[in-house]
This record gives C-alpha cells, structure tokens and sequence, in this order.
C-alpha cells in the first residue's frame, strides 16, 4: 500500500471502527521455508532490527525458489544482492516509477502489478527487466499480489475515496505458450463498500490489501481483519472466513512454516506471529519498524529461514526522509 493511500485507509478504518466498535511455482506467498513456529524470533525480547537497505516508499517483497529476493517500492522494482564484505545493493529491473505495489513468480518469471493496474513482468534470468504485459480494468489501487495453486495470478484491488468503492480480488489467466502475456481477467471475490470486514463484522471486504496463498487457501488482509477464501475444485472462491481481529491495519501478511502467519502491522509498527486458526503467539514491541508494509521468512542463501525481512514505507505521504529501509528482523 502506497503512503499516501494508507493514510486515506487508516482515516477510513479507524472512524468505522469508531462507529462499529508445485511445479516451481512460487506466488507472493513463496514457497514456505521448513520452519517451526517455535523456532521463530518474533518479539523484542529475543530478536532485534537491522537496517539493510534505504528503499523509498518500499512496499513488498518476494523471494524466487532459488533465494533471489526482490523489492517492490514507489520508486521501482529492485532485486537485492549480497556483495562480499556483507553489505547489500538493490539493482533496478524497472524501467520507470509507477508505484509497484504486489509481487509474485510464476514458473520461473516475476510479476509485479502497479497501483494504476498496469502490470509487468520479466523473465528471472541474469539481468531481468520488466516489461508491460497487461493493464487491468476496473482496478482503484492494484495491491496484493499471489499465485493461485491453478496457475493464476490474483491481484486485490483496494478502494478509497478517491474511487467509487468496488473491493475485490482480481484473477489473471497468463497464456500457457506465451507467460509475457495475459489472456483473461475475472473477478474471484468481490467485496462492498457497505462491508464491514476491517473493523471485525461480518466476512465483506471493503479494504482489502495483502494476499498469500498456500495450496488451495489464500489469506488476506482486510483493516484490522485477517481472512482466508479457499479456491474451490470448481475454479471458484469459497466463503470469505474471518480467522482473527486486532485494532490496527494490518498491510501485508507472509506465511510462517506451515502452521502460522506473520503480519505487518502497519499503524502500530510491529510484526505478529499468529497460528493458522487465528490465535496470536508472538509479537514486537509498538514503534519497533517504521510503519511496515510487509513481512517474510528469509531463504538461504543470503538469509536463515528463521530470519524475518520487513519492508518499511516510513512517514506517511513522505519519502524524501531516510525512514523507507528493507529491514531484518533476527535472533540476538
């Protein structure tokens, strides 16, 4: 989510909630690293913050089965490198700025969508470079980003006020012969803008944000809300289920293991480590990163699978202060 959209989702939110009270696949969830959740550091007890990277506006993050981690931010796409000495450098593949929002690969190529719903893609090889493939229809903020267990793209569109609401994921068929190309695009579930999902009533989205999935079930954000819909034999969405409600805006989500979920926790700058069915296990201090916009498990090489890599947009409609970082988030 862009700064300046978050600020319209954080006003927006907060007053209803004043009112309410494999086949190398690997989407924006990636694929999950072995880990135990009780192997994980996610509180300021046991772990601290690293400052890897200043990105501006960084947004989201993805890494290939291979360990190649890329960046999304208001600036461009980046692919981060490791160099000798331990420091790391982020390498543009964009070729312009057009506040890229959600990642995800597919059979060995990148996809980012922007937030005007263009999107993009490249093939993963020594020197990949987006390219526009595809513009969707419809679309107010092109945000989160998975791949569907049926080879599909799906992209969540989140409206404010700047659009007439129409909350909804979006799902993206690439043509089998040709993966620079798109050849259908549908609504897999569609929300309101009466729903009341971000303050916790009811299973309608109105500000959806990030998407994961893991075989068939993808999680989502939505507000304070976390949710799961199933894709259904059928190549529909199954109901929208709630799984857990905090008083915050939760951005993004990645999987943890194969039984938990790490949250950004965008208003109150932490990250939360909670179980699959919704109970929450660990969390960082308030304040601890500077309003993170998404959170993932490491992968080797450049990373341990217990490390936890937290993009932060930093100040609010603001990216000319050095608060936009890729992060870590590691044992002591």
């Amino acid at each position: 989510m862009r700064a300046a959209i978050r600020a319209a989702t954080l006003v927006a939110t907060l007053a209803l909630a004043a009112c309410g009270g494999g086949d190398g696949d690997s989407g924006g969830s990636d694929d999950v690293p072995p880990v135990r959740l009780e192997d994980l550091c996610v509180n300021s007890g046991c772990g601290e913050r690293t400052i890897l990277l200043d990105i501006p506006g960084a947004e989201n993050l993805t890494f290939s089965p291979d360990g190649r981690l890329f960046v999304s931010s208001g600036s461009g796409v980046f692919e981060i490198h490791k160099n000798a000495d331990g420091s790391f450098r982020a390498d543009s593949i964009s070729p312009e700025a057009c506040g890229y929002t959600g990642l995800a690969i597919r059979r060995g190529y990148l996809y980012s969508a922007c937030g005007d719903g263009r999107f993009w893609a490249t093939k993963l090889d020594a020197a990949p470079q987006l390219q526009l493939i595809h513009t969707m229809s419809g679309m107010c903020i092109a945000n989160g980003t998975a791949l569907g267990a049926d080879g599909r793209i799906y992209v969540v569109d989140e409206p404010l006020n700047v659009c007439v609401p129409d909350p909804k994921i979006k799902r993206l068929t690439i043509d089998p012969a040709d993966p620079m190309k798109v050849t259908h695009e549908e609504v897999f579930v569609q929300g309101s803008a009466l729903g009341l999902l971000a303050v916790g009533v009811g299973n309608v989205l109105r500000f959806p944000n990030g998407l994961q999935a893991d075989g068939r079930r993808f999680y989502g954000t939505d507000g304070g809300s976390i949710f799961t819909v199933d894709l259904q034999p059928d190549g529909s969405a199954g109901e929208v289920t709630p799984i857990f409600f905090e008083v915050d805006v939760h951005d993004d989500l990645g999987l943890a293991g194969d039984d938990g979920l790490l949250l950004a926790n965008f208003l109150t700058g932490r990250i939360t480590l909670i179980s699959r069915d919704g109970e929450k296990l660990q969390a960082t201090a308030p304040g601890t990163f500077s309003f993170p916009s998404s959170v993932r498990l490491g992968r080797p090489p450049m990373f341990e699978p217990t490390d936890i890599l937290v993009t932060e947009t930093g100040v609010l409609a603001d990216q000319s202060l050095p608060l936009d970082h890729l992060s870590l988030f590691r044992r002591k």
